[in-house]
């Protein structure tokens, strides 16, 4: 599955110690936005490392799930690039 994942935290520490986890997981594509591909494990996993790193009363982590139907429709303006990588073709 393709996720987005967005945050909002005041603190720079932890949203440096977050920049720096999500790159694990996915790309970076804009100010404190992450795209990535993961299966099931590797959300959980992130997931559990995003939970350990914030403040749950200060900090604001959202993450969105695009199925691959979802994905088809994503307008993407200007110079951004939906970073997904290419399927495999298996002929």
């Amino acid at each position: 599955m393709f996720y987005v994942v967005a945050y909002d935290m005041p603190d720079t520490r932890r949203r440096t110690k977050l920049f720096k986890a999500m790159k694990g997981f996915g790309r970076h594509t804009q100010f404190s936005v992450f795209e990535c591909e993961l299966n099931t494990k590797g959300l959980e996993r992130m997931v559990k490392k995003i939970t350990s790193l914030i403040e749950p009363s200060e900090d604001n982590i959202k993450v969105y799930t695009l199925c691959k139907s979802c994905l088809g429709v994503v307008r993407v303006l200007g110079t951004a690039k939906l970073t997904r990588k290419p399927e495999t073709l298996i002929v």
